[in-house]
């Protein structure tokens, strides 16, 4: 175990530390802004006053949301996630039925033949066209 260094407590893994760092944190500025009270004072400025915590405007104020309230939200979050996956699900299945489509009439087109039963060459030599213009674009 490497000895304590007072310069790695911030990652530290011990909650003690870290409590204690936040205390002595706000121990310091609450005795800062003490300390400026104090010299605003004498130098007869004006103290602003302290905030109570009743006068924060009711926008501001945050109300905890009831189990209902929370519910409907998960709810309304599960329904827009379902149609997201659904509307995901028609588009692929859109993709793979022209895909489809395309590969049947290319194997149409590929299969076809003259009277003595001999390939035509003409789809041939045009697919091999289509094939080199498709990687000249990429």
């Amino acid at each position: 175990m490497p000895p304590y260094n007072p310069g790695l407590r911030k990652n530290s893994k011990n909650p003690y530390i870290d409590q204690r760092e936040i205390r002595q944190s706000l121990v310091h500025k609450s005795r800062l802004r003490k300390n400026y009270f104090k010299e605003l004072k004498n130098l007869g400025e004006s103290i602003p006053e302290k905030r109570e915590r009743n006068d924060i405007p009711e926008q501001h104020a945050k109300k905890p949301l009831t189990f209902q309230e929370r519910s409907k939200i998960a709810k309304q979050r599960k329904d827009e996630q379902r149609i997201a996956r659904e509307a995901e699900r028609e588009e692929r299945w859109k993709q793979i039925q022209l895909k489809r489509t395309q590969r049947e009439a290319r194997k149409e087109k590929l299969n076809q033949k003259t009277r003595s039963g001999q390939p035509l060459m003409g789809p041939r030599i045009e697919d091999l066209l289509d094939k080199i213009k498709k990687q000249q674009s990429n």
